[in-house]
């Protein structure tokens, strides 16, 4: 083959290759839509549910990492005091932890229910974040 014919198919395969390249990773603009009185937005992994106040009522985020899935909802009162959490952990094997727990004024745990596998015994409180002042939404 002439030098012309491999300038060619090495052009092709060039642009071939760039075709199937993945996208160049950016950080996407936060999403809100509304679901009743709450509008509902999601920034990064992490969904917020505030209602016509701007104020958060629940906080849901994932950790999907192969093999595993954590899932956690924190739902908050009127005055910002969390009221309720659950927490879904599942592996390759089937699910680790599917627990529920209900909180006092003061945010304390005074409930709990579900599932648990054996050997799991992380606090139910150690899965929770802070609830945020000031959503970025």
């Amino acid at each position: 083959m002439t030098s012309t014919v491999w300038s060619v198919l090495l052009a092709l395969v060039t642009v071939a290759g760039a075709q199937g390249l993945p996208a160049v990773p950016y950080r996407a603009a936060p999403t809100a839509q509304a679901v009743g009185d709450l509008r509902v937005c999601t920034a990064g992994e992490t969904t917020y549910r505030l209602d016509t106040a701007g104020r958060v009522r629940s906080v849901d985020y994932a950790r999907l990492i192969p093999d595993n899935t954590l899932r956690v909802r924190q739902s908050y009162d009127r005055a910002g005091r969390l009221t309720g959490a659950s927490v879904r952990w599942t592996g390759f094997a089937g699910p680790l932890l599917d627990v529920r727990g209900s909180f006092d004024a003061r945010g304390r745990l005074v409930k709990e229910s579900g599932f648990r596998a054996k050997g799991v015994t992380t606090p139910l409180t150690a899965y929770l974040r802070p609830r945020p002042a000031r959503p970025p939404c």
